[in-house]
């Protein structure tokens, strides 16, 4: 469903609406790149349930940010599973960057900090996942992310979630399957590196 269209805004009221409106929604820090007034984002998510969420978002470019909660501990880590199927993206988190071109794929902590600047004219598609739901340690994760590119399962992976994104977009609403088959998948990608 759509969350956000910067369009419906005058131009005036979208930086003020997109600060407000990802910080709520997200709990981002959104900002234009380089003083970009006239930005525009179309922002469109659906809940797969058991806390999975597809998230997909169009724009002119952005630079975006989460602090690391005061309390990260208590918080239910949440797995961000991200895509780029145009354009592309800088994202760091931790001692961790990468440059991600278009049609690369990166993981994020969604409940830790994190920064992420998405290119001009680029799309991103972000599966988010509890990890009690993903049912994997930590660790490996964590191994999948520094080490993605190397997985023998990452081209499937691409491939399944773009799948995903194709079909949720023209039903505005996804497959009844999406979040078990997402899942297996998303399972695949991580333990192809052993255990951590």
């Amino acid at each position: 469903m759509l969350i956000l269209d910067t369009l419906q805004y005058p131009v005036r009221e979208r930086a003020e609406v997109l600060h407000n409106g990802l910080l709520d929604l997200a709990g981002v820090e959104l900002a234009p790149m380089d003083g970009d007034d006239l930005m525009k984002l179309r922002y469109r998510a659906w809940d797969l349930g058991d806390g999975c969420s597809l998230l997909n978002a169009d724009s002119t470019g952005f630079r975006f940010s989460r602090r690391p909660p005061r309390d990260s501990g208590d918080a239910e880590p949440m797995i961000g599973f991200s895509l780029m199927p145009v354009g592309g993206a800088r994202f760091s988190q931790n001692d961790r960057q990468q440059v991600v071109g278009c049609g690369g794929m990166f993981i994020a902590e969604m409940s830790q900090g994190f920064t992420c600047q998405f290119a001009k004219g680029s799309e991103g598609v972000n599966l988010m996942v509890p990890l009690a739901a993903l049912d994997l340690p930590l660790r490996e994760v964590r191994t999948a992310a520094q080490y993605l590119p190397l997985s023998p399962i990452a081209a499937l992976a691409r491939q399944h979630l773009l799948a995903l994104v194709r079909y949720t977009k023209d039903f505005d609403a996804p497959h009844p399957a999406a979040q078990a088959a997402a899942l297996h998948v998303l399972r695949a990608l991580v333990k192809s590196f052993g255990d951590g």
